[in-house]
């Protein structure tokens, strides 16, 4: 299986939009792997986790395909994870199909030719903020479906089998954010980002299975801001636990993204603190071959 990392920046981007911070400044004048766009990734063909709006930007510079996404989970709401208003372009009057030669481009539609079934899945914030651009028409007009899927059960959708979990993170209105354990072309990772520190249930999701991977979050990086988001002194911690519960299916593999400037060290600098260590930083355009 092949995992494309579209972006593997926190919210504020690296380097920090507004920012002239020495690790910004770096990022700026080293440019390469320092500079990092919103979280999201590419995997098994035709599946995305998270929306931001810069998706459309890196998945043409990584020739990734979006128009063949068929199935997108979305770990929770906030803007840099899930931006809807894209879809906005997925609508495609009803009707088009009879309209003969270039008067269907007169159409009040952006789409004209035929997309497969997009299956989201994400928590209720997640929906509101996609039927917020909707407009009050069928989302089939949009080729899309949603679902809002139970926590800890197991779905098995167009080839893909994964378990949502619950993230210690907080989504808006105290809805809870997701994390998922997914399985595809014989391969198993858990994708956590924005999680915190696992709670418990979830981590006994977690140790009964096998792992080729682990992609997480090292948001705050050698500073500990509080709960929410994981510090490298966290990652550590969990990377024992999938250790000592023998998670790995071989060699532990984990994959660090959602960086945030002023925490996490530029990428160069964190090659190098990570080194000796089964942890290495992904960077945006990354393709992980599991």
């Amino acid at each position: 299986m092949k995992i494309t990392f579209l972006g593997t920046s926190a919210a504020e981007l690296y380097p920090g939009i507004w920012c002239r911070c020495d690790y910004c400044d770096y990022a700026r004048k080293q440019g390469g792997r320092n500079i990092r766009f919103t979280s999201s990734i590419h995997f098994s063909d035709k599946c995305l986790i998270d929306f931001p709006a810069d998706i459309i930007n890196k998945a043409m510079l990584y020739n990734v395909d979006l128009l063949s996404t068929e199935l997108l989970l979305c770990t929770h709401s906030h803007e840099d994870h899930f931006n809807p208003r894209l879809f906005n372009w997925r609508y495609k009057y009803y009707g088009i199909d009879q309209i003969q030669g270039e008067e269907k481009y007169n159409a009040p539609c952006a789409r004209f030719t035929d997309l497969p079934l997009l299956s989201i899945y994400g928590n209720r914030r997640v929906f509101r903020k996609l039927e917020s651009i909707m407009d009050n028409r069928e989302m089939s007009d949009y080729a899309m479906d949603f679902c809002i899927p139970e926590a800890y059960r197991e779905y098995h959708i167009k080839g893909i089998d994964f378990i949502p979990m619950i993230a210690s993170h907080t989504d808006t209105d105290g809805e809870r954010g997701l994390i998922y354990l997914i399985h595809a072309q014989s391969k198993t990772f858990l994708y956590a980002v924005d999680s915190g520190k696992y709670n418990d249930r979830t981590r006994d999701c977690i140790k009964a299975h096998k792992l080729d991977a682990v992609v997480m979050e090292a948001t705050f990086g050698t500073r500990n801001l509080g709960p929410g988001h994981m510090t490298l002194e966290h990652v550590k911690e969990e990377v024992d636990f999938f250790c000592k519960n023998n998670v790995f299916s071989g060699e532990p593999k984990v994959i660090l993204t959602h960086m945030s400037p002023h925490r996490c060290l530029p990428y160069d600098r964190l090659v190098e603190m990570l080194k000796g260590t089964c942890m290495e930083s992904a960077w945006d355009g990354m393709v992980l071959e599991l």
